[in-house]
C-alpha cells in the first residue's frame, strides 16, 4: 500500500472518528468517553499488531526511545480525546469544530516540523501554510 492510500484510509477512519466522538459528546461523561475510545483502540491496535506479527512476518522491535515517545504520544491523545469529547459537549457544531481542530493541528504541526525538525520549507509550501491560517481564522471566526 503507497502512502496516499494509506493517507486516505487514514482521513476516512478520523473522519469517522470525529462523527462518532460528535454522537457521543453529552451522552457521557468527557473522561470516561476518553478512557473507552483510548481503551478500545488499545484493543484494535495490538490486535492488528498481533495479527500481523503472527501472519505477516512483522517484528516486534523496540527501543528506549521509541517506547517512551509512544508512552507520550499516548498521554497525549488520551488528553487529546477528553478535550475533544469536551468540545462538543459544549456545543460546538462538527462542521466547525472538526475544521478548527484539523487545520490547528496541520498549523502547529507544521511549525513543529519547520522550527524543532527543521525541515524544509518552499514558496509553496509557505502560501499553503498561511491560506491554512486564513482558513483557520474564517472557521473560528464564522459564528
Amino acid at each position: 500500500m503507497n502512502w496516499v492510500t494509506t493517507a486516505l484510509f487514514t482521513i476516512g477512519f478520523y473522519s469517522l472518528f470525529d462523527l462518532f466522538l460528535k454522537f457521543a459528546a453529552g451522552k457521557i461523561n468527557d473522561n470516561l468517553g476518553a478512557a473507552i475510545i483510548n481503551i478500545t483502540s488499545f484493543i484494535v491496535a495490538i490486535g492488528w499488531f498481533l495479527f500481523r506479527w503472527q501472519f505477516g512476518g512483522e517484528q516486534p522491535d523496540v527501543t528506549k526511545p521509541g517506547l517512551i515517545y509512544s508512552i507520550i504520544a499516548g498521554v497525549m491523545v488520551g488528553l487529546a480525546s477528553i478535550f475533544f469529547i469536551r468540545l462538543f459537549a459544549l456545543g460546538v457544531n462538527l462542521s466547525i469544530g472538526v475544521p478548527q481542530v484539523r487545520v490547528g493541528m496541520i498549523v502547529l504541526g507544521s511549525l513543529f516540523g519547520v522550527l524543532l525538525l527543521k525541515e524544509g520549507v518552499s514558496f509553496r509550501y509557505l502560501v499553503g501554510f498561511g491560506l491554512s491560517i486564513f482558513g483557520l481564522y474564517l472557521v473560528m471566526t464564522a459564528k
